[in-house]
């Protein structure tokens, strides 16, 4: 499987070029691949959208399916070296570890980071992953998403979390409703006992999300005396993040 998919992987490489249709023959010559190696992968990537054939010239080229993929890779970049800053404001601002995370199937994922002051963390490293309803910036993630996907997600996925908090369907997408209306999740032990999280949405053009980020901390920081003033210092910092990546509401 992995050497299909370097081979694969070689094929697209010769293909970057622009304005150019390639036939089997170029792209075996160009690999040193077999011909028919090359048409077998060729045929995959085809009906992957990855690459198109033309039948009157038995050519191909790179598909539209890459140009999504280009796109979404691209944005993601700008969207970690435009949160940089903001989430550096926002831990010197709250005194706590700041995080970044996108949808990644059922979970979500740390895609920028960066530390407060206090001794005492919550641990999460870039590429953490855990499952959406674990934590307040996870949960801004499934709260914004489609009505089909959340009633999938808590019919098959809505397990106890870590510290064995068991979540009432009804009452969950309930939860997922006030987030979404009010963007802003905040949330007391749902992975790790007397941790506290702050989360918020970072919307596109489309008032669509692309993130969310946030705050992770202790419940003896993060208290009832100043709760409401860090849910309100990362829903301005969401909210900047998001007019940066066209957001104009």
């Amino acid at each position: 499987m992995i050497q299909s998919i370097q081979r694969a992987v070689a094929i697209l490489d010769v293909m970057k070029k622009p304005d150019i249709n390639f036939s089997i023959k170029d792209l075996s010559s160009q690999t040193s691949l077999s011909p028919s190696t090359v048409h077998r992968i060729l045929a995959t990537l085809v009906d992957c959208g990855y690459v198109t054939y033309d039948e009157l010239s038995h050519t191909y080229k790179l598909g539209h399916e890459l140009i999504s993929l280009g796109i979404v890779a691209t944005h993601n970049t700008n969207l970690q070296e435009l949160s940089k800053p903001l989430l550096k404001e926002l831990s010197k601002r709250t005194q706590e570890d700041s995080f970044l995370m996108i949808k990644s199937g059922n979970n979500g994922i740390v895609i920028q980071k960066e530390t407060g002051p206090n001794n005492l963390k919550i641990v999460e490293n870039f590429g953490y992953e855990i499952s959406l309803h674990w934590g307040a910036i996870r949960k801004v993630l499934l709260a914004f998403q489609s009505e089909e996907f959340i009633s999938n997600y808590v019919k098959n996925n809505l397990k106890s979390t870590p510290t064995r908090l068991v979540l009432n369907p009804e009452k969950f997408i309930q939860e997922l409703e006030e987030i979404r209306q009010n963007k802003i999740a905040i949330s007391t032990g749902d992975y790790i006992p007397n941790g506290v999280g702050i989360g918020a949405p970072v919307l596109d053009h489309d008032s669509k999300i692309i993130a969310s980020l946030g705050i992770v901390g202790t419940a003896i920081r993060l208290n009832k005396n100043n709760i409401e003033n860090n849910a309100k210092i990362v829903s301005e910092i969401a909210m900047e993040l998001s007019h940066l990546m066209g957001y104009d509401g």
